[in-house]
């Protein structure tokens, strides 16, 4: 009887597999970068808007905790340096078609996903593996990120209420918006590092069994149709 579990491909076969899968590996990360990145551009508009509507304090730090969630999966899912970055544009751009729209939230998302994706990339094991520094980082991550983007809206951007309050506004901002968005973030960095350990093994169709052209076609369907809501929503 023949063996056939005993049959090799030709090295260059072996080869060509591997670049092919490799290939599809990248492309698959791009998809998961733009719905993850649309994702959060949508979280943040809807989000903004409806807390807005019902009167919600501290907006931005419910936000910025909320957003953790997902950038820290994200990194579970496609783990590259700059992956949040790109990210972060996404969802900046995502976010310029609220009706409320502000130059310097588009700033704020970018700052935010750059503060983020350096950190990770600098202390990976640490945050990975150790509960305490995850705890630690998040309001590092928070005052970080909230005094750059501070800095940069009052004396680059100068726009409106921040170049008018100058240095005392980012002191303000500071003590009140930070302190609240790192209380909230040491809770939702842990939420966002479970999260992702849990939906990592389902990220790819080779763990799904999901056909790789099924994935493709799901993932830009997905990505489609939060652009279209997102489009829908503005123009109501």
């Amino acid at each position: 009887m023949v063996e056939f579990y005993g049959w090799r491909k030709p090295a260059d076969e072996d080869m060509g597999v591997q670049l092919w899968e490799k290939i599809m590996g990248k492309f698959e990360k791009i998809l998961m970068i733009l719905l993850l990145g649309s994702l959060w551009g949508a979280m943040e508009l809807f989000g903004r808007d409806i807390m807005r509507a019902m009167g919600v304090p501290q907006k931005s730090a419910l936000l910025f905790g909320l957003g953790i969630i997902i950038l820290y999966a994200s990194k579970k899912l496609v783990d590259f340096p700059g992956s949040v970055v790109i990210m972060a544009l996404i969802a900046g751009l995502f976010k310029m078609a609220s009706s409320y729209f502000f130059p310097c939230q588009f700033s704020a998302v970018v700052i935010n996903g750059i503060v983020f994706d350096i950190t990770y990339t600098a202390f990976k094991e640490r945050l990975d593996f150790s509960p305490v520094f995850r705890t630690v980082a998040a309001p590092a991550l928070v005052y970080v990120s909230y005094a750059v983007f501070a800095l940069f809206a009052t004396y680059i951007l100068r726009e409106g209420s921040w170049a008018a309050k100058g240095w005392p506004g980012i002191v303000s901002y500071l003590r009140a918006d930070a302190v609240s968005a790192s209380l909230i973030s040491i809770v939702t960095i842990h939420l966002g590092y479970y999260l992702g350990k849990a939906i990592q093994p389902f990220a790819l169709p080779r763990t799904t069994r999901m056909p790789v052209v099924a994935f493709r076609v799901v993932s830009v369907a997905l990505v489609a149709a939060i652009w279209m809501a997102g489009q829908i929503y503005v123009n109501m």
